[in-house]
């Protein structure tokens, strides 16, 4: 990207950009003056993490706002359409809008806008990551603020407290009936279980079997006990039998065995020993008699750990005989306690069914007192789940507008607009702007930029700057693009020369003249053809328009009519060394004419007679006369005018010169802007060389105010060398 374009785009149209700024501010400043200020109050609900219990009437649970979805439905109630309703009427905004309709009312259509108009100043959000509800209010007083924020607050707790009452109320008649009806079933069945136990003696049968059902259990839990135990001895014996009376380790690995106590001792104190004898081994070597006498310690409790080992299998075998006999009698005895348990099972079935009833009707009579209970209306409460952590207060500060901030904002907003519409402008405009984007796109060498001078700096129409203005800047530039033309080549391809342009009014006739002027003053004779049959700006500015109309004039156009010879109408000017041939009468045929073989014959022979031959042709897009003339030349050069000449207008001027066979000579960029902007890299860093040169001295002969003194009067006869004689003061 070429930041530096870029750059120098933007200070080329900075004042754009300052203009759209200050329009803005000034706008954004008389918008804040004329705006009200707004003032906000700010309330918080806490949602608790678990709400009052209320009964639901159909399956009688609990509700509880949990969940984020439930707690942004919350957000949502708060700004719906019937609390809005509310809140306006709680502030006093639904009788002003019903004092304004002839009946006094709210009509049901109007409801919606005045619930709108309540929403419009409330702003209910969750704060992220918490349980915390803000709601906002806003008012052109603070007061009213708050007002507005608690009125909001104490409408939705309030819409929820009757929401709770009654549904509370309707819970509890509900399960009042349902309490007298248990209550006086759990009545019957407690006079049955009383009456039999008149009649059973069914105390001493609790008794009885509460205490056959407590052994049967110890009992059972014995039999299992034991049974594990034997299992377990019996599967370490048999594993034994498999496993060598010296493999320490697989006895050990072995449950039964590692769990006998004598065994346990042995490992321990072995254990302990090796790490003392790990201790002495970083401390003394193997002949140290410290380290002697641990090794033989620890042989000694290794010999013991094995004949533990050894004697296990008589320990366990002695050990499963004794649980076997015991398991037997354990299941003895659980056969008889289960006996007993069935006799007194049968003798207390009606009984227990009574029981079970009783106590079936007790607890569904327990369940509804613990729902009245929960329910809270007993006890009149009415409690929710959301809490007030901050009541709304009076804030003297406004919320908006915020003057730094609205302009800080405005002045970002104009800088980006005003940036994006030049880079838009820029995009839009088609034309070439710098020197680097005309050789880069045509592949041609720009021979000089001509910058762009004030109109009432510029000489008189038909003079030249390298003559009236030499100091200039313009002037310095045709030098430049002198010295450009010397550097294409032989000096017998740089002859004759055509200097024409894409479009009309990019300043080919001026660049032409000047060229001419230039080459003059470095000594060359140097003749300049006025080649534009249909509009000849080189003629009409440089001779006078009634000797135009004269029937002496005579020009291009008559010596290609075959009417006079080109010596006859070649006329001198005021600048030395420089000739002109003026484009003649109108032709009805200009193109026919300029496309005549004795063309070129012509411009060769002018070439001889002369040192330069520069020819000002007619536009290439306008007409074709350019291209009949352009394969006749040694160099075509083309002027540009800068950021107006489109580009596809230069990219077929190019490709007709290209087709015409044209020897392109380079561009000419016109009117570049002289102090700043996209051209000002590439050419003006020369002020201090401008201004300390000889141009720009104060010899009278140069200097500015005596620039007209420069220019001489020369008057040349009529008929002299077969020429007609022009009168030219410039």
């Amino acid at each position: 990207m070429n930041y530096q374009r870029y750059l120098l785009l933007l200070l080329r149209y900075s004042w754009l950009i300052i203009l759209i700024t200050a329009v803005t501010m000034t706008a954004t400043w008389i918008w804040l003056g004329k705006q009200k200020p707004v003032y906000a109050s700010r309330a918080t609900l806490e949602v608790e993490t678990q709400a009052a219990k209320v009964v639901d009437i159909q399956d009688v649970k609990e509700t509880r706002v949990s969940g984020l979805d439930e707690i942004n439905t919350v957000v949502q109630n708060l700004i719906s359409n019937s609390l809005m309703l509310d809140v306006a009427a709680r502030i006093g905004r639904t009788a002003e809008w019903a004092a304004k309709n002839p009946s006094g009312q709210i009509t049901p259509s109007e409801e919606g806008y005045l619930a709108g108009s309540v929403r419009q100043q409330i702003t209910v959000s969750l704060r992220r990551g918490t349980r915390l509800i803000d709601i906002v209010a806003e008012e052109n007083d603070p007061e009213k603020a708050r007002v507005l924020a608690n009125a909001v607050v104490d409408a939705f707790l309030e819409s929820l407290s009757g929401d709770r009452l009654r549904v509370s109320k309707d819970a509890n008649t509900f399960l009042l009936e349902e309490a007298q009806k248990l209550k006086a079933k759990l009545e019957e069945s407690e006079q049955k279980v009383a009456k039999y136990r008149q009649e059973t003696n069914a105390v001493s049968l609790d008794k009885n079997q509460n205490l056959v059902a407590e052994r049967l259990g110890a009992l059972n839990t014995q039999v299992t006990e034991t049974n594990s135990l034997r299992a377990k001895l019996e599967s370490d014996l048999k594993a034994m039998e498999n496993v060598p009376a010296d493999d320490l380790e697989a006895m050990l690995n072995l449950t039964s065995v590692a769990s006998l106590p004598q065994v346990g001792a042995a490992r321990a104190a072995l254990s302990s020993k090796e790490g003392e004898f790990a201790a002495l081994q970083e401390r003394y070597l193997e002949q140290h008699p410290k380290y002697i006498a641990a090794k033989g310690e620890i042989d000694d409790l290794q010999a013991k750990l094995k004949d533990a080992v050894r004697q296990a299998g008589d320990i366990l075998r002695q050990q499963f005989e004794t649980f076997s006999v015991t398991e037997a009698k354990l299941k003895e005895m659980l056969a008889e306690q289960e006996k007993k348990s069935l006799e007194l099972e049968r003798m207390a079935i009606p009984y227990n069914v009574l029981q079970r009833e009783a106590q079936s009707d007790r607890e569904l009579y327990e369940a509804i007192l613990t729902r009245l209970k929960e329910t809270e209306v007993t006890q009149g409460l009415t409690k929710t789940p959301y809490r007030v952590v901050e009541e709304p207060l009076v804030n003297a500060k406004p919320v908006r507008p915020n003057p730094p901030k609205t302009l800080l904002t405005a002045c970002l907003l104009a800088l980006a607009g005003g940036v994006g519409l030049v880079l838009l402008l820029d995009q839009l405009d088609s034309s070439i702007r710098t020197v680097d984007e005309a050789e880069g796109e045509l592949e041609l060498p720009v021979l000089a930029a001509i910058p762009e001078l004030d109109a009432s700096k510029m000489p008189e129409v038909g003079s030249a700057v390298i003559v009236d203005m030499p100091a200039s800047s313009q002037a310095e530039a045709f030098r430049t693009l002198r010295a450009s033309i010397s550097l294409l080549g032989e000096e017998t391809n740089r002859r004759l020369m055509l200097m024409t342009s894409a479009i009309p009014s990019e300043g080919k006739t001026f660049s032409s003249l000047n060229l001419a002027a230039a080459l003059a003053s470095q000594g060359f004779r140097v003749l300049l053809i006025d080649a534009d049959l249909r509009r000849p700006a080189l003629t009409s500015s440089m001779l006078k328009v009634d000797q135009r109309k004269e029937e002496g004039y005579r020009g291009l156009s008559d010596v290609l009519s075959g009417l006079v010879q080109p010596v006859a109408v070649i006329r001198s000017t005021a600048i030395e060394n420089l000739w002109l041939m003026p484009a003649g009468r109108r032709a009805p045929n200009p193109a026919e004419l300029l496309a005549q073989p004795i063309v070129g014959e012509l411009l060769t022979d002018l070439a001889k007679s002369y040192d330069r031959v520069i020819v000002d042709s007619a536009p290439i897009n306008a007409v074709s006369d350019t291209l009949a003339l352009a394969n006749k030349v040694h160099q075509v050069i083309l002027v540009l005018r800068f950021g107006k000449t489109p580009r596809r207008a230069i990219q077929r001027a190019l490709k007709l010169l290209d087709n015409a066979g044209a020897k392109m000579g380079g561009l000419v960029m016109n009117r570049m802007p002289s102090r700043r902007g996209s051209a000002y890299y590439y050419y003006y860093y020369g002020d201090e060389y401008e201004k300390d040169s000889v141009y720009g001295g104060s010899d009278p002969l140069v200097g500015g105010k005596n620039k007209r003194n420069r220019r001489k009067k020369t008057t040349i006869p009529a008929a002299t060398s077969g020429s007609a004689g022009v009168k030219t003061e410039s």
